[in-house]
């Protein structure tokens, strides 16, 4: 009898009590509805009813249950630090600095700026236009992608539809633009006319983030569930339905 109670206690001990949270169990997720310091404007309802939507399907592959906790972006980071949450949904940049502090999952939704090209043209890289007009929004931090390629000439332009207008009537030979405004002017008014050409071109994105070293294994579920929607088209098909 004494050794069965000493097994059980041994049970206890393992399920984590007092410790964090199990990740078969609920997991706190801080999220900033806003997105700051990102702009999504129109699409703003968009990115919310997709990461809703991400995190039903996580939970489906996972069995992690979220617990979703709207807060300030301000205080997104110290709200976590504090203990109110497990988790946050952002967009904050994996640099060195923060890959110290921070455990990183892969981005469930790309924003880096990606090529847009005339629907006929073959080429798909930067690297592909030397001495070619390649246009951007005046601004936009698009350009210092673009300024890795010096061979490539860069025109800016005030508006999106001007910059696209000049690609579609071969005043430019490319756009660099933020890949969730090229996916939706592209799909609509420049469908059959302009294409998405490469992948996004930075690693800016919404991802999950939780602190070092008490949430590994949470972060390597979501990234489990992450690369089996890629593989199963359902993270495309999600990205789809919201327009993204």
């Amino acid at each position: 009898m004494r050794a069965l109670w000493i097994l059980f206690a041994f049970f206890l001990a393992s399920c984590g009590c007092g410790s964090k949270p199990s990740h078969r169990g609920v997991v706190r997720v801080g999220v900033d509805p806003t997105w700051s310091p990102l702009a999504f404007d129109e699409l703003q309802p968009y990115v919310n009813g997709y990461a809703e939507d991400f995190l039903m399907e996580v939970s489906r592959y996972s069995g992690i249950e979220f617990e979703k906790i709207n807060a300030n972006w301000d205080t997104l980071l110290e709200g976590m630090r504090q203990d109110k949450y497990d988790a946050v949904l952002c967009s904050l940049p994996p640099y060195s600095f923060n890959q110290a502090k921070y455990n990183f999952s892969e981005n469930f939704l790309d924003l880096g700026p990606v090529l847009v090209v005339p629907a006929n043209a073959n080429y798909s890289d930067l690297k592909n236009l030397s001495g070619e007009l390649v246009g951007v929004i005046t601004g936009d931090p698009a350009v210092l992608v673009v300024q890795k390629y010096p061979e490539v000439i860069i025109r800016n332009y005030p508006t999106i539809p001007d910059l696209l207008n000049a690609v579609a009537n071969g005043d430019l030979e490319a756009a660099v633009l933020d890949r969730l405004l090229a996916s939706s002017f592209v799909s609509d008014l420049y469908a059959g006319k302009l294409k998405i050409a490469s992948q996004p071109m930075t690693e800016l994105g919404l991802h999950a983030v939780s602190p070092k070293g008490t949430s590994e294994r949470f972060i390597r579920l979501f990234n489990s569930s992450i690369e089996q929607m890629k593989k199963k088209k359902t993270l495309d098909n999600l990205q789809k339905k919201w327009n993204l």
